[in-house]
């Protein structure tokens, strides 16, 4: 994910990736509140994780290591198109 393209949607959810298996659908996205990157995971309208970091870079790393196994156990990306 660019940086300058957050630094542009500041205060939005940018999606970094949509996951499904089955009937199954997954949604990982970063919002930057006034302090550090919140990272979140839903399921539907669940939220499976929540966590903020002080930097974005440590936010893409875990949205990465989250996501590696899950492709590993089946889960297939969802293309925007």
């Amino acid at each position: 994910m660019n940086e300058q393209l957050l630094i542009r949607l500041r205060g939005e959810a940018v999606t970094l990736w949509r996951l499904s298996r089955h009937d199954d659908h997954l949604h990982c996205f970063i919002v930057e509140p006034p302090s550090g990157y919140w990272l979140a995971i839903e399921k539907g309208s669940d939220l499976l994780f929540s966590q903020t970091y002080a930097d974005l870079s440590g936010a893409l790393a875990r949205a990465e290591a989250l996501k590696s196994p899950l492709v590993v156990a089946g889960w297939t990306e969802v293309s925007d198109h």
